[in-house]
């Protein structure tokens, strides 16, 4: 089954004064469940442009994408709220669900369980390391159970040692079912996906197929 299509996927930036920007000239991609894929590509070549249309937070000038789910999400920024702890960040997805909110408490306490940082809970972004902040998003992008995780350049602000655990961390705790796409510069990263692709001039291009 496949969790995540796109077809002819375009981006166009227009900025007054200046010609049209063109980053993405025609993206196909199609990831299956399960999967790991990794995108390469140059500084400003719209890797996140591109994942951020893939998780349907910006809107493509043209093309088509179908996801089965909403996807997590996790930022090379981290992107948590300030003022709420460890606990309430990683739960905070889940606060517009109707139903399931004790299911949905316990999911997230094992989650900050297995991302380590029980004794950590209760504490403020601000009282963390750069990798304790990045575990914290990991394991609120996968709070709701979903069937794709989309990560920004997930160990990009981390020394290689950390980056080095995030890393085991996302593809143990998204295994199984859950898919992954993950932007990244990092060839440690890309080796732990199934498949590689290079975003350049536009379009997707395959490096590796392991699959």
């Amino acid at each position: 089954m496949k969790t995540l299509e796109a077809h002819d996927v375009r981006m166009t930036f227009r900025i007054p004064g200046k010609p049209p920007l063109e980053v993405l000239k025609g993206v196909d991609i199609s990831v299956e469940e399960g999967e790991r894929v990794a995108i390469l590509g140059r500084s400003g070549a719209g890797k996140s442009t591109l994942l951020h249309i893939l998780g349907g937070l910006q809107k493509p000038t043209a093309g088509k994408v179908v996801r089965v789910s909403r996807p997590g999400f996790v930022f090379q920024s981290y992107h948590l709220m300030p003022e709420l702890t460890v606990f309430e960040n990683v739960y905070l997805p889940a606060m517009a669900r109707s139903g399931g909110k004790a299911e949905l408490k316990a999911r997230a306490r094992e989650l900050v369980s297995a991302v380590g940082l029980d004794s950590r809970a209760d504490h403020l972004p601000s009282e963390l390391s750069g990798g304790e902040r990045q575990r914290v998003a990991l394991a609120r992008a996968l709070v709701l159970s979903p069937a794709i995780v989309l990560a920004d350049e997930p160990t990009g602000n981390l020394d290689e040692m950390t980056g080095a655990d995030i890393l085991r961390m996302l593809t143990g705790l998204s295994s199984g079912s859950t898919s992954l796409v993950m932007v990244t510069h990092s060839s440690a990263a890309a080796a732990v996906c199934h498949r590689t692709l290079f975003l350049e001039d536009g379009v997707l291009k395959t490096v590796r197929d392991g699959r």
